[in-house]
């Protein structure tokens, strides 16, 4: 059973680093748009037609490319208001149950989003200016969600077989 965890382990890190990749890939790409629409805007008087929609896609994408890795390196933002509790069996029951909550609401989540995507194909939902089809946004989307989900499951695996070790937010448990 190790070596299954060890193998989730090397695979939910790939995933990890390869959607991490592409949020910085599309953050990238953000950064070019938004110049080249400045500079267009304001030397050229020609901005980029449809850069509103493009920006809000792009940020979709940085958000959503970025939850599964931010799911699995346990790198949520978080408020330690008894630290105390972080250590020992308690914080390694309270990682488990919290990891627990994590993937049931991003399955939840999930769904809603795949039935809006459904929604979206079935109605052939397009963005403003661009035209673009919205289900592809939402697509990329309901699978980043499940994507992260599932690498809180291979966690919430790591976590329940080391019960000796520390997975409190501060520590850089998973690499």
């Amino acid at each position: 059973m190790s070596g299954l965890i060890k193998s989730a382990e090397r695979v939910a890190e790939n995933a990890s680093r390869f959607v991490s990749n592409l949020a910085a890939i599309i953050l990238f790409l953000l950064v070019v748009l938004t110049c080249v629409d400045v500079i267009g805007r304001y030397f050229l008087s020609m901005p980029v037609v449809g850069a509103v929609e493009l920006v809000r896609i792009c940020m979709a994408g940085i958000i959503f490319f970025s939850l599964p890795a931010m799911f699995y390196r346990n790198d949520h933002v978080t408020v330690d208001l008894i630290g105390f509790f972080a250590k020992g069996r308690i914080g390694w029951m309270i990682s488990i149950v919290m990891l627990v909550i994590s993937i049931y609401v991003a399955y939840r989540i999930g769904g809603r989003v795949f039935d809006y995507a459904v929604r979206a194909l079935e109605d052939g939902d397009k963005t403003e200016y661009l035209g673009i089809p919205r289900v592809i946004t939402v697509t990329f989307i309901t699978l980043s969600i499940y994507t992260a989900a599932v690498l809180a499951f291979i966690r919430l695996l790591v976590v329940f077989s080391n019960p000796s070790k520390d997975f409190s937010a501060d520590d850089e448990d998973v690499k």
